[in-house]
């Protein structure tokens, strides 16, 4: 009888180790998913695609994925464009989920322009913006806020995809060319959706 019930509890400390050591494996793995804070947007007051100006408190509470690029781009931006459209399908049911493209061609990309390009982009312009500015304030939101590019470059835009919170804070960089960044964005992205 006791050697029955000491085996008993032998099994029975067995599957609560085993149990505990899920656990603390899991609660590992769940931290690991909380998206670092890499710095914070600063305001600005661009122009978009429908002739009224856009601030950073106009995106409060938003969740946004960001580029810079330019629409008679021929190199990454095609590329990128296409990501972030797929990116876009994805999320159009989300309310509180933005695509921002930022002009760093403002001579060129008039909001007549912009707004030709998001159409031929499919472009739901309630949740896809595309912007504009002058060059110094594109400068100046490109190099001190999103810390991307430089002041030397004449055209300085990358090949990165910014997301940023409801707070206007920087959570992560991913490759927009390159197909496992994207996979991370988007996976990134529902982490930080499930974020209050």
């Amino acid at each position: 009888m006791n050697k029955t019930r000491l085996i008993i509890y032998v099994i029975m400390l067995g599957a609560f180790l085993a149990s505990s050591a899920f656990f603390y494996k899991y609660l590992s793995v769940s931290r690991q998913h909380k998206l670092q804070i890499m710095g914070q947007i600063n305001d600005f007051n661009l122009q978009g695609s429908d002739g009224k100006n856009v601030t950073l408190a106009d995106l409060k509470g938003m969740i946004w994925v960001a580029d810079f690029m330019f629409t008679t781009c021929s190199g990454i931006c095609p590329m990128m464009t296409k990501n972030l459209a797929s990116l876009h399908r994805s999320y159009k049911q989300e309310k509180d989920v933005l695509m921002v493209s930022i002009s760093v061609n403002p001579e060129t990309d008039t909001p007549e322009v912009l707004k030709a390009y998001a159409k031929k982009h499919n472009a739901d312009a309630a949740q896809w913006l595309f912007l504009r500015g002058s060059n110094e304030a594109i400068k100046k939101i490109a190099v001190e806020s999103f810390k991307l590019g430089s002041v030397d470059e004449p055209v300085f835009h990358s090949s990165y995809f910014t997301l940023v919170d409801r707070q206007g804070r920087i959570r992560g960089y991913y490759d927009g060319t390159d197909d496992e960044g994207v996979r991370k964005l988007f996976k990134d992205l529902a982490i930080l959706k499930k974020e209050h």
